[in-house]
């Protein structure tokens, strides 16, 4: 007969300052909550040739990053994706929102993008994150 014990937890360390008797000044916590990065995923979106999920990476009320996962079905797909994410990504990055423009020539792509996009934003204003 094996016991197994539960996995330790670390303590966050705010909560491990305080155990110890030692003290947290508000600036230093306020500092720390303004650095945070929080990731928002949009959903995951299957159209005619193309599956897309987008996520934003916010950081200090900004965007910082636009990762996206993209599947695809058909070799021609494939190209156009790998021409037009890259697109995308910089048009978010510089509009710091969802209010971009399609990409012509890739308009399944380009929405489902957009619709998961959307909701990542979404999502972050509701945290007041943008």
């Amino acid at each position: 007969m094996t016991i197994t014990r539960p996995p330790r937890r670390a303590l966050p360390l705010v909560v491990a300052v305080l155990a110890v008797g030692g003290t947290l000044s508000s600036s230093s916590a306020l500092a720390a909550t303004s650095t945070n990065t929080v990731t928002y995923a949009g959903p995951i979106l299957d159209e005619l040739r193309v599956v897309v999920q987008v996520s934003i990476v916010v950081r200090n009320m900004k965007i910082v990053n636009v990762r996206s996962t993209v599947s695809v079905r058909t070799a021609r797909s494939y190209i156009i994706n790998a021409q037009v994410l890259p697109l995308l990504k910089q048009e978010v990055l510089q509009a710091q929102s969802a209010n971009i423009d399609s990409v012509s020539g890739a308009t399944i792509t380009s929405r489902a993008y957009l619709t998961s996009l959307q909701s990542a934003v979404n999502k972050a204003l509701k945290a007041k994150a943008l």
